[in-house]
């Protein structure tokens, strides 16, 4: 059982870094375009940021997970 569990913890891991890889490079692709980026509130309303500020922010909660960890 032991074993499974581990198992199961590298497999979610290696899906959450392969997540956060692939809005990374999305992120990248918009900001070379010079495009926007469609995010939704808590409440649902829509909002948008420049795909620059928006990698930006990724960056920063990507650096501030790192070094809890």
């Amino acid at each position: 059982m032991e074993r499974r569990r581990k198992t199961d913890n590298n497999i979610s891991e290696k899906l959450a870094r392969g997540m956060e890889v692939a809005v990374e490079k999305c992120l990248l692709d918009k900001v070379v375009k010079g495009q926007t980026v469609v995010y939704a509130h808590d409440d649902g309303t829509v909002y948008t940021m420049s795909a620059k500020d928006a990698l930006d922010h990724f960056l920063a909660e990507a650096v501030k997970e790192i070094s809890r960890n």
